[in-house]
């Protein structure tokens, strides 16, 4: 499964969605992206989604900070940018520093992410727009994750069937599995999704990653990979993993070369499910900007 082709037809209904906006109400969708510190797969990513919105017609700001910065002064810049009138979408880009992704108390990264107004969270992290996706009343969501809806959109295209079908969720990440284990589960996807994470045991999780129809991997560490023999045959896989190595070279979870020849339908990485969570935020955005001027454009159809 190419992301390409997905994400060309999802750029060309945004690229034209945004020129009707733009001639309508003379007004350009912008994002602000907030980065904090330096990580290679999030520059890559940020370099990717400001590109992609140039391209289609709309404005993508990066609004970096150092990775010393306090939660509390973090909190505060999100907010202060959730008031500008000059945003119409905000995003906190992940990883976040250690200190404020792993704080048990004080000001933590959802604290950051509450900080962002509903109707600008893009990436769908807010506590009202996650209470919209746990409901799964897909006629009445505000904004689909862009993982989550890369995912779906991806389903669409290739036919990958779900309701009924076991899927399991690999890693316990906020952007990423969270979203996509509540959207399998939920009426969108109707599957039997299992959630396993690193305190899952090893047999444990080597017993159900063999017995999945589809399978969702987002560990992104050089200890952790999915191999042929671990897989049923006919499984599809959705590898949404992403690591640099030391060489600059970008890889996901999954040993494709061999578990390509088990799948049913496999993404690659890179190439995969990136391209179309890219193409899924500027989806997003266009639809924050309908927001800001009072339209009404919840939902999704797939």
């Amino acid at each position: 499964m190419y992301g390409k082709p997905v994400a060309s037809e999802l750029e060309a209904r945004v690229a034209e969605g945004v020129a009707g906006f733009t001639s309508r109400h003379k007004v350009v969708p912008s994002l602000a992206i907030v980065k904090v510190g330096a990580n290679a797969a999030s520059e890559r990513y940020i370099k990717r989604k400001i590109d992609a919105c140039a391209r289609l017609g709309m404005r993508a700001e990066l609004c970096a900070f150092e990775d010393r910065i306090p939660a509390e002064k973090l909190c505060d810049e999100v907010a202060r940018l959730g008031r500008s009138d000059k945003f119409h979408g905000i995003l906190v880009q992940l990883p976040l520093p250690r200190p404020i992704e792993e704080a048990e108390s004080g000001i933590n990264k959802f604290d950051i992410f509450d900080a962002i107004p509903p109707e600008k969270d893009v990436d769908g992290l807010a506590r009202g727009t996650i209470a919209e996706l746990y409901r799964a009343q897909q006629s009445r969501l505000r904004f689909l994750p862009a993982t989550a809806l890369a995912i779906r959109r991806m389903m669409a295209h290739y036919k990958v069937s779900s309701e009924g079908k076991l899927a399991v969720i690999i890693g316990r990440n906020d952007i990423t599995a969270k979203p996509v284990v509540l959207m399998m589960g939920g009426r969108m996807c109707n599957a039997a999704a299992i959630w396993i994470h690193r305190y899952v045991p090893a047999e444990q999780q080597a017993k159900l990653i063999r017995s999945a129809d589809i399978v969702v991997t987002s560990v992104g560490s050089p200890h952790f990979r999915i191999t042929a023999d671990m897989l049923k045959s006919g499984v599809a896989v959705f590898d949404i993993a992403t690591r640099i190595d030391q060489a600059g070279k970008m890889h996901g979870d999954v040993d494709f070369e061999t578990a390509r020849h088990m799948a049913s339908f496999i993404t690659p990485v890179p190439g995969g499910v990136g391209p179309v969570t890219v193409a899924a935020l500027t989806e997003n955005l266009l639809r924050a900007a309908h927001f800001a001027l009072g339209l009404d454009a919840y939902g999704y159809t797939f």
